[in-house]
């Protein structure tokens, strides 16, 4: 394993895939199954009946009080009764989970099944916080209404962060968005408020950028930000944290900004005051423009900089950013600089 594999590997909080998919060559699971193999990513296989399922030996993690042992047959009341089917395929599969001492919520689910798909996300019949994500594959037209986590086309370009992403959104945990030689970019999270809280106020923090709410204010506009901003986009103002000390060390990222002219991508950093002049800023924000490049595939940046924050004026310049028009101040009487991106 390399050492970025291990990297992300140290980062993964998915554990199983249970896949409830036939293997058809058409579905280009090839490079799936690979990563899964190089990540330790345990594939579990649904079982169609309860009469083929194996490692059923374990208590039923579900429902104790309604164990399914390997000698059930298929009753024929389940096709008069189809949850009563699906949940004992459910149940079979979390048994071979446990076989591997992984939980149900460490899990996440592939299928094609929409009925499955729904009673996964919707357990005795209320919609689960918790649990295990459900990915739908979408092999028909006109099925994008079925309950599931993210619905997908197929699996060429699917890999483990991405399966990894989609479980942690399930849990509410943050993604990891890159990696530089000494930091890790993330998303935010309502512990690191505290810390946010502490770099704002180091000194010339808050001369060229607005401070941070009240504490309940910010809280409330914390969790909105993470539902939503995060949860829709993919990307927002992120934390950035020391790799091996776990300090954070400020914010960056990309946001909205909106213009007469219309919306633009804005690359925005900060760094707290005892650590700047190490080029940690740099550092971020070339990762960072790297991958709304190659990841998010957009097509320009913008910075805004008020015209005596010379140390944002050079940085915008080191990065390749040139000043937009005539070099006349754009909203809020701050400096307009763009860097295209595009791929061509």
């Amino acid at each position: 394993m390399t050492e970025k594999q291990k990297v992300i590997q140290a980062q993964l909080t998915l554990r199983a895939v249970v896949w409830d998919l036939p293997d058809r060559k058409d579905l280009d699971t090839d490079r799936l199954w690979q990563e899964m193999a190089c990540f330790q990513i345990c594939r579990i296989n649904m079982p169609q009946n309860v009469q083929n399922a194996k490692n059923a030996q374990n208590a039923d993690p579900v429902d104790d009080a309604d164990p399914v042992d390997d000698a059930d047959p298929v009753d024929p009341a389940d096709h008069e009764n189809p949850t009563a089917g699906y949940a004992k395929r459910y149940k079979r599969a979390l048994a071979d989970l446990a076989v591997s001492g992984i939980l149900e919520q460490e899990a996440l689910l592939v299928t094609q099944d929409a009925k499955m798909a729904e009673y996964v996300s919707a357990v005795g019949g209320e919609k689960r916080q918790s649990g295990m994500a459900v990915v739908f594959y979408e092999y028909a037209a006109g099925q994008t209404e079925v309950p599931a986590d993210l619905v997908v086309l197929g699996f060429e370009e699917i890999g483990v962060q991405f399966l990894d992403r989609v479980h942690k959104r399930k849990h509410h945990l943050p993604w990891n968005i890159l990696y530089t030689e000494r930091t890790c970019v993330r998303e935010i999270t309502m512990e690191d408020l505290d810390e946010l809280y502490a770099i704002y106020e180091g000194e010339g923090m808050t001369d060229f950028t607005e401070p941070l709410f009240e504490r309940e204010k910010e809280e409330e506009y914390t969790r909105s930000y993470i539902r939503y901003m995060y949860y829709y986009y993919g990307y927002g103002m992120w934390v950035v944290q020391d790799r091996k000390s776990g300090k954070l060390l400020g914010r960056a990222g990309i946001e909205h900004r909106p213009l007469p002219q219309g919306t633009v991508m804005e690359l925005g950093y900060m760094i707290r005051a005892e650590e700047q002049g190490k080029g940690y800023a740099t550092e971020v924000c070339r990762a960072i423009v790297s991958y709304a490049q190659q990841e998010l595939e957009m097509d320009e940046l913008h910075c805004f900089i008020h015209p005596d924050n010379r140390a944002s004026i050079h940085l915008a310049g080191k990065l390749g950013f040139v000043l937009c028009g005539s070099g006349g101040a754009a909203q809020d009487g701050l400096l307009d600089f763009q860097k295209c991106i595009h791929i061509s």
